[in-house]
C-alpha cells in the first residue's frame, strides 16, 4: 500500500510541475492566479486521500486541469486587450 501511495504521489508531484510551473509560467499567469490554482489543487488532494485512503487521479486531476486551462485562456485573453 505505501509503495503504490508513493507513486501516486510522485505522479503528482510530476503533474504539478509541469503544469503549474510549466504551463502557467509559460502564458505568464499572475501570481494570485497560480496560488488559487496550487490551493485547489491542494484542497482536492488532500479531500480525496482523506476520503479515499490513496490519491485517486481520476478524481484529482479534471478539476485542477481544467482550472489551470481557464485560468491561462483568461490571462492570454487580458493581455491582448
Amino acid at each position: 500500500m505505501a509503495k503504490i501511495l508513493l507513486m501516486q504521489f510522485l505522479a503528482l508531484s510530476l503533474y504539478t510541475f509541469f503544469v503549474g510551473f510549466c504551463f502557467c509560467d509559460g502564458f505568464k499567469l499572475h501570481i494570485l492566479r497560480k496560488l488559487v490554482w496550487f490551493i485547489t489543487f491542494l484542497a482536492i488532494s488532500i479531500y480525496i486521500l482523506k476520503i479515499k485512503n490513496q490519491f485517486d487521479l481520476a478524481l484529482i486531476l479534471p478539476i485542477p486541469t481544467l482550472l489551470a486551462i481557464l485560468l491561462c485562456g483568461y490571462e492570454k485573453k487580458r493581455k491582448s486587450k
